[in-house]
C-alpha cells in the first residue's frame, strides 16, 4: 500500500460535479493506495461518452464499437441516444470550405449533434454535472488521412450550424475525403487516467509502480471503447503537454486504410477547453 501524503494533511474532498465512482471501483483504489490518497486518485477521473454503433445499422458497417462485456462504468443499451455519424459527408454552410491539409482534402471522421450529446450526457450520467461542449448546432471533425504532420497540426474541429444540406466530397486523385457514415449513439461513461498521464503519476512519486498498477486494476472495470468523446486517452498515443483528448476514434470504428495507424484522436488545451474554444486542436494518433 503506498501512502503519498503525510498526516497533517487533509483529506481531499470531492470535487463540486465529480462524476461518481463506482463501489468496487472506490473499493480497488483504496485497497491499493490507502484510506488518505485514494480521494485524490478519485478527484482525476472524468466524464465522458462511448459513441456507439446503433443497433439496426446494416451488417456491412464496421461490428459494434463497444467492448460487449459487464464492466462497470458506462451505460450503453437502450437508453443511449443517437447522436449523429462516423464518417459521411459533412454538412458545411455555404461559404465555409472543406479543411485542408498540405493542399488535399482533410477526411471527414465525425460529424455530431451538440444538442444531442448534450443530451445524451443529462439522460445517462448520475449527478448533475455540466456539459462542457456547445450546447446546440454540429461538430464536424477532419484529419489528415496521410498522417503527415507530426506537430500536430494535421486536424481542425469545426462548430456549424445545423440544417446544411451535406457538401459532396471534393474529386480527389488519391485519398477518400469521405467515407462510408455510421450512425451512433452515445452513453455517458466513467474514464480514469493511465499511467502515462502525468496527473496519475505525480501523485506517487516515490514509486512509478504504485501508479502503473492502480490503473491497469482501474481499466479492467472500465470499458474500453473504440470512440469515445472527453475523457481520458485509451491508447498509448502520445500526451501533448496540458492538453485532454476531446474525441478519440479507432481505426475498427470506420471503413478506412490508415496503414499502421490503429487510432487518431484530437486534444484540446486545458486551457481552450474552459474557454470552449476549438479553432486550435491538435491532432494525435498511434501507430501499431
Amino acid at each position: 500500500m503506498a501512502e503519498l501524503v503525510t498526516t497533517d494533511t487533509p483529506v481531499a474532498a470531492p470535487a463540486e460535479g465529480a462524476p461518481p465512482i463506482p463501489g468496487d471501483v472506490a473499493e480497488l483504489i483504496r485497497a491499493r493506495v490507502g484510506e488518505r490518497p485514494a480521494p485524490l486518485v478519485e478527484r482525476l477521473f472524468r466524464s465522458s461518452l462511448v459513441l456507439d454503433r446503433l443497433p439496426d445499422q446494416d451488417s456491412s458497417n464496421p461490428s459494434d464499437l463497444t467492448d460487449p462485456s459487464d464492466r462497470t462504468g458506462a451505460a450503453p443499451g437502450p437508453d443511449t441516444v443517437p447522436v449523429g455519424r462516423l464518417g459521411g459527408l459533412p454538412a458545411l454552410p455555404a461559404g465555409t470550405a472543406w479543411p485542408e491539409a498540405g493542399g488535399r482534402p482533410m477526411q471527414l471522421l465525425a460529424q455530431l449533434d451538440c444538442a444531442a450529446l448534450a443530451t445524451a450526457f443529462r439522460s445517462t450520467r448520475p449527478g448533475t454535472e455540466r456539459w462542457p461542449l456547445p450546447a446546440e448546432g454540429l461538430l464536424l471533425f477532419f484529419h489528415d488521412e496521410w498522417l503527415s504532420d507530426f506537430t500536430g497540426r494535421g486536424c481542425r474541429v469545426l462548430h456549424v450550424p445545423a440544417g446544411a444540406p451535406p457538401r459532396p466530397a471534393p474529386a480527389v486523385e488519391r485519398g477518400t475525403p469521405a467515407v462510408p457514415a455510421v450512425p451512433v449513439r452515445a452513453a455517458w461513461a466513467l474514464s480514469a487516467p493511465s499511467y502515462q498521464d502525468q496527473e496519475l503519476e505525480r501523485l506517487f512519486p516515490d514509486d512509478f509502480l504504485v501508479a502503473f498498477d492502480l490503473a491497469q486494476d482501474v481499466a479492467e472495470r472500465l470499458p474500453r471503447p473504440e470512440v469515445r468523446l472527453l475523457g481520458w486517452c485509451d491508447t498509448d498515443t502520445g500526451r501533448p503537454e496540458g492538453h485532454r483528448p476531446l474525441l478519440q476514434i479507432g481505426s475498427g470504428a470506420l471503413a478506412v486504410d490508415w496503414g499502421e495507424c490503429v487510432n487518431v484522436s484530437f486534444w484540446i488545451s486545458e486551457e481552450d477547453f474552459a474557454a470552449g474554444r476549438l479553432d486550435r486542436v491538435r491532432h494525435g494518433f498511434e501507430v501499431a
